[in-house]
Formats: C-alpha cells, sequence, structure tokens
C-alpha cells in the first residue's frame, strides 16, 4: 500500500485528488492532508508516507522554501508538485529545489497515479519544457551577445512583469520596449517573448534562482479557477 500525503490550501483540490486516489484504493491511500506547511509537518511527524502532493502556492509562502523544507525533513520522500502554474519558468525552479514530479492541476486520474507510481523509487520525471531548458546549446558567437539592458528587461519579462510595467521600470516608452523585445527575437529566432525567455534561460543569461517573487502569485487564482 502506497500512503500518500497532500499539501494543498484548497479544500476543493485535496478533495478532487483524494477521489482520484481513492479510485486505486487496493495500491494507494491517502493517509492525510494539510492546508499549510507547518500543519503538515506536525501530521508528517506521526505517520508513515511514500509520496507527499505539494501545492505550489501556499498562502504568501516561497514555493522554493516550502519544498526544500520538505526535502530537509523527509529527503527520501518523493515530492510531487500539482499546481495550476504551467509556466517554464516554475517548472524549473522546482525541479532545481528537489521536486520529483510536476504536475497540472488539469491532469487526468491515470496520469495522477501512474506518476506518483512512476517517483516511488526517487526518480525524477522532467517534463518535456524543462529536458529542452537542459539540452547543451551550440556555441553562438560573438555575433550573439546582449547588452545589459537586454539581460534586465529580459529578466523582468521572466519575472512576470509586463511589457508596460518593464517600460515604467526602465523609464522608456512602451512602444520602445516592444522593439527591443522584437530585436531580442530576431537575434535569437525567438517565435515569441515566451520562447525568447527559454532560449535565455538555456544560455544562462536569466538567474532563476536568485528570484524572490512577491506571493501569492498574481495568476494565480484566475489559473486555478480553470481546473476547479
Amino acid at each position: 500500500m502506497v500512503n500518500v500525503f497532500i499539501i494543498d490550501d484548497h479544500p476543493t483540490i485535496i478533495e478532487g485528488l483524494a477521489f482520484s486516489i481513492s479510485v486505486r484504493e487496493d495500491q494507494y491511500c491517502l493517509v492525510g492532508s494539510s492546508l499549510t506547511i507547518k500543519d503538515a509537518l506536525l501530521k508528517l511527524s506521526t505517520l508513515t508516507v511514500h509520496v507527499i502532493i505539494l501545492d505550489l502556492y501556499l498562502g504568501n509562502d516561497s514555493p522554493e522554501c516550502n519544498l526544500q523544507l520538505l526535502r530537509t525533513v523527509y529527503p527520501k520522500v518523493p515530492v510531487l508538485i500539482y499546481s495550476a502554474e504551467e509556466s517554464t519558468l516554475w517548472k524549473y525552479r522546482m525541479f532545481r529545489a528537489g521536486a520529483n514530479a510536476y504536475l497540472s492541476k488539469c491532469s487526468q486520474n491515470d496520469t495522477i497515479i501512474s506518476t506518483i507510481h512512476e517517483i516511488l523509487d526517487g526518480s525524477v520525471l522532467l517534463t518535456d519544457d524543462v529536458k529542452d531548458i537542459l539540452e547543451p546549446q551550440p556555441d553562438h558567437g560573438k555575433s550573439d551577445t546582449f547588452t545589459a539592458e537586454e539581460v534586465e528587461i529580459s529578466n523582468n519579462l521572466a519575472f512576470g512583469l509586463t511589457l508596460k510595467e518593464i517600460a515604467t521600470k526602465s523609464g522608456k516608452s512602451l512602444s520602445s520596449i516592444e522593439k527591443k523585445f522584437k530585436t531580442l527575437r530576431c537575434k535569437t529566432n525567438a517565435n515569441s517573448n515566451a520562447d525568447l525567455i527559454r532560449i535565455l534561460i538555456q544560455r544562462k543569461l536569466i538567474p532563476i534562482s536568485n528570484y524572490h517573487d512577491p506571493y501569492p502569485h498574481p495568476g494565480r487564482l484566475k489559473a486555478e479557477a480553470g481546473c476547479l
């Protein structure tokens, strides 16, 4: 029997996951759940748990700090991140912090169960977009260098700022910022700004691990509403 523990600040999500697990009650058992990391640590200390399912956003907590805390206290228990946030940046950050898998809250029951099964031995199931980031990149030569300003505005975009917010922050017009990103896309052969960020991460120009975003994430409620 595989004992599963869920940490999510939405009771409805916990209920949905409990149902997903209950359909395989002969193999999987939900032994407990918590709305906060603090409560989870108290409960986990009294339980035998084989897999932890962790929501990305818990109130104003840092997702990375929450995960790192679990990995420190329970280093041998695999952690599955379960979130409506599908940003490649966040997936990358959570895998770097020690996640074993990352699933959307819109995932089918069979996907959830199969993922739990696959990470029981401590395996790490990187998503395809994160694998793209980690693939070695060719040398692009001197013609593909980036100015400090280009790196800064790209970091701001990766951080979650809109083009208008980037313009305001840098004291430039919106059209000027739009032109700069157009230039960057041409320079990198990126199809979109999202593709541009992926490429710059691959080239180590966006130090994701140094970010400390304010929480909750501004897109959180809207994203989760689509999966409830």
